[in-house]
């Protein structure tokens, strides 16, 4: 079908797979059933050719492009839909497993990804997309999608940290926020601290949205008062699953950004005094600002700014 002129605003969601994204309308100039799709392979990943309007329009499968799907080409006859983007001498069609309208968003249920989520996510994307009741997707951008370009991998494990450079230690604030965590990597010290007034919220966690294209240490992003929120965990994928956080943490991280992951459900606030001694024979983490005795316990107080900054993966 064809749109008409009316038609060409609100959304079309399209969903490959479990993943669910949305172009604009007036982004789409068309939208056929995959069964008119002439298979066609070449090694850029086209998968097939849809003829429009006398002109021949390369069909890619979004899913492949994004790195969200195996690559399988749908023979004639089979499900799906496709989606022609692009201008009129340069179409591309873009084949999902189901389309549907949507209404016009208004412009606060559009919330842009925040930037700890990589250049090639945002590339990518517009941002998120409130749907209503609990649902939400990837608004696509589609004249930044580069079909011809290897698909996006998720690669097992996080490359090694390297210290920053030396951090001043930070004042004392009037209280903090003292938790445990898996999220943050790997090192002797199990517990951490902020200052309270860092802490945008703590709640109950929720599965986060992936975002394909993202660093491998932002394992998705999270609606929080209508911001799109990325949850970190520097952990291996592999050892994700099947790890079901207590609480969530939120925190603001500098310039107005927020960041969240997951902490265990023992969370104490505790005010700091004299005898909360700096620990100087305990290795701190190159993400700490230092290392002190809470209670008897080891603590790190936590520089949300070097972790980040040290999280990004090194592109081979």
């Amino acid at each position: 079908m064809t749109f008409a002129p009316s038609s060409r605003d609100g959304l079309l969601c399209c969903e490959v797979g479990r993943a669910r994204f949305a172009f604009r309308s007036a982004d789409v100039r068309h939208v056929e059933r995959a069964e008119y799709m002439r298979p066609d392979r070449d090694d850029h990943g086209r998968i097939g050719m849809l003829r429009l309007g006398g002109q021949q329009v390369p069909v890619f499968a979004l899913g492949n492009v994004l790195g969200t799907t195996r690559d399988e080409a749908r023979p004639p006859g089979s499900e799906g839909h496709i989606a022609v983007t692009g201008d009129r001498n340069a179409l591309t069609g873009w084949l999902v497993d189901r389309i549907a309208r949507a209404a016009q968003p208004s412009p606060g249920d559009i919330a842009a990804l925040p930037p700890i989520t990589g250049p090639q996510a945002a590339s990518w994307f517009e941002g998120l997309v409130w749907l209503g009741d609990d649902e939400s997707a990837l608004l696509l951008a589609p004249h930044h999608l580069n079909a011809t370009a290897a698909p996006a991998t998720l690669r097992d494990g996080i490359s090694a940290f390297t210290p920053p450079r030396s951090i001043a230690a930070a004042e004392p604030e009037p209280v903090a926020i003292v938790f445990s965590t898996t999220a943050l990597p790997a090192w002797d010290v199990r517990r951490y601290a902020l200052s309270g007034r860092q802490i945008a919220a703590i709640i109950q966690p929720t599965a986060p949205i992936t975002v394909p294209g993202c660093h491998d240490h932002v394992e998705g992003v999270t609606w929080w008062r209508r911001s799109a929120v990325p949850v970190v965990d520097f952990r291996a994928r592999s050892e994700r699953h099947g790890t079901a956080p207590g609480r969530r943490l939120i925190a603001h991280c500098g310039s107005g950004s927020l960041v969240a992951f997951s902490v265990e459900p023992e969370v104490m606030m505790c005010r700091p005094t004299p005898d909360h001694r700096f620990l100087p024979a305990v290795t701190c983490p190159p993400f700490a600002s230092g290392v002190f005795d809470v209670n008897g316990e080891a603590v790190a107080l936590l520089d949300l700014e070097a972790l980040l900054m040290q999280g990004h993966r090194q592109t081979a």
